[in-house]
């Protein structure tokens, strides 16, 4: 709930980052915390790392990368959804790391990864730009490690148990509904075949 409030933190320009397997509820987290900044009076944008990667390029291309940045830095909070998905193209991860340098210790970061910062050099070609933009982020970072259980994959084989939820989770009444309906459609499937 002190996230969510973002007294304090979001004053110094501090970030937070979510890191954890597909599934486990990053985005649905972050997306939560951008919408109790806003309804706190907070400015913030969610959008894809790579979206936003593509029109920083596109600004770059057209000389007005500079501009480009002053309008993100409105923001309190720019929420960068599955950051390590960038590819390794110089050019991307070159925009990226400008990002991360400008708001530095300004304005608030917050992203979620699949991958521990271990891995990040699939999103940095240069082991230095690596180093660098990692010192950045952590420094005055809160970090959640969420090693849960993808909710797809529980929500995937709860269908497979049958029509709706398991039936661990199926009250007596609902059941007895259920087997007085199949009792019903077998009555009618033998009356039209003792009709035939």
């Amino acid at each position: 709930m002190a996230l969510c409030a973002g007294d304090g933190w979001l004053e110094q320009g501090a970030n937070l980052i979510l890191f954890g397997p597909p599934g486990g509820g990053k985005t649905h987290l972050a997306a939560a915390i951008g919408l109790a900044l806003v309804e706190r009076g907070w400015r913030v944008l969610f959008t894809r790392t790579s979206d936003l990667v593509q029109r920083l390029q596109v600004a770059r291309r057209e000389l007005a990368l500079e501009s480009a940045m002053a309008r993100l830095d409105k923001y309190h909070q720019l929420i960068l959804d599955d950051f390590v998905y960038v590819s390794r193209d110089q050019a991307e991860t070159s925009v990226l790391f400008e990002l991360n340098s400008a708001r530095y210790e300004r304005r608030s970061l917050l992203i979620n990864a699949n991958h521990p910062f271990g891995e990040w050099n699939r999103v940095f070609p240069d082991p230095a730009m690596t180093l660098a933009a990692v010192d950045r982020l952590v420094h005055l970072a809160t970090i959640f490690e969420m090693n849960v259980e993808s909710y797809r994959r529980r929500t995937a084989q709860a269908r497979r148990t049958g029509a709706g939820r398991p039936a661990a989770y199926t009250t007596p009444k609902v059941l007895e509904t259920i087997r007085d309906n199949q009792d019903e459609n077998d009555d009618l499937a033998s009356d039209n075949q003792n009709r035939h």
